[in-house]
């Protein structure tokens, strides 16, 4: 998939299909859009492309709080290529971006990039203050066809980016999923902590993640873990280590079943498949080695009922 940023009044891309939006979380309904884009452009020889905003324009304009994404740009790359899409436009979102006219965005990013096929939501805004919507998209469609995709649902419900954080907020990281079609997950990288696991028996790895991520609720919960290659079924604890060294900023901590090896600097990717409990500070590490115990109990049966397949063995020693 080719990357490209594009600024007003650069670059040409004759015969373009294009999907227009922020894309964050590319759940189910997004890819129901991006997905017809795709096809529309094999089905009429044409370049698929989504084209977003380099910001969520909310944010930036603060309209909204910046609650955190749930696609930051690497994992949003990354499902786009495995939806087939040929090229990602990104536009950079500044304050000449936020000011420019709804009839300009559509001559310098539609018109004059010989866009086609345009695919968007119902909800798609655009211009100064947001003032281009979707009727004014309509009055140029003799110079490009226009498919406004209507809000999936799921189980009666609207599946929405607002939605899923607010499931992952309270824990309800199975609903988040179902709406995203895939696991909701969390990559980063492991660094050195305390290593007071190890001395009770549940060493776990120290997961430094991208600060713009959504962080589900604080509690422990059941998780499939991805290294390079390999995959491991282990448990999961996001808080503020209350028993051992209580830490102002959210700690995400995972304990790998079966697994004894060094993986320091190595990229880990957390699947999350459901929310076992509250994190909370135990009178003793006595107390808390037993609750750790009962955890994983529990999410070997959570793993055994969702179907989840048998982790790999380690290539190091059992714990």
């Amino acid at each position: 998939m080719e990357i490209i940023e594009l600024n007003r009044g650069t670059g040409k891309n004759p015969g373009l299909a294009v999907a227009l939006g922020y894309f964050d979380g590319l759940h189910l309904g997004h890819q129901a859009l991006v997905s017809d884009v795709v096809e529309y452009a094999k089905n009429n020889g044409l370049i698929s492309a989504v084209m977003t905003f380099s910001v969520n324009p909310k944010v930036y304009l603060k309209r909204q709080p910046d609650v955190g994404l749930l696609t930051p740009m690497k994992e949003k790359l990354a499902i786009l290529r495995r939806l087939g899409v040929d090229r990602l436009m990104v536009l950079p979102f500044d304050m000449d971006m936020a000011q420019m006219l709804p009839e300009d965005f559509i001559q310098d990013y539609l018109v004059k990039q010989q866009v086609r096929y345009v695919a968007t939501g119902p909800d798609y805004c655009f211009g100064n203050r947001g003032a281009g919507k979707v009727g004014l998209l309509k009055q140029y469609e003799e110079l490009f066809l226009l498919n406004v995709t209507p809000k999936m649902k799921l189980q009666d419900e609207k599946i929405g980016t607002t939605e899923i954080k607010s499931y992952l907020e309270a824990g309800e990281v199975e609903a988040a999923s179902n709406m995203l079609g895939r696991p909701y997950a969390l990559t980063g990288t492991v660094i050195k902590g305390n290593q007071k696991g190890r001395t009770i028996g549940f060493p776990t790895a120290n997961i430094q993640v991208d600060d713009t991520y959504v962080l589900p609720k604080s509690g422990v919960y059941a998780v499939e873990t991805h290294i390079g290659s390999h995959r491991y079924l282990g448990m999961c604890n996001i808080g503020h280590n209350p028993t051992f060294n209580f830490t102002g900023r959210l700690s995400v901590e995972v304990n790998l079943f079966d697994f004894d090896e060094d993986i320091y600097g190595k990229t880990l990717r957390l699947e999350f498949k459901k929310y076992l409990r509250s994190e909370r500070k135990f009178s003793s590490i006595e107390d808390l080695t037993q609750q750790l115990r009962r955890d994983r109990l529990m999410a070997r049966v959570v793993f055994d009922e969702l179907k989840v397949p048998k982790a790999e063995e380690s290539m190091g020693k059992k714990n």
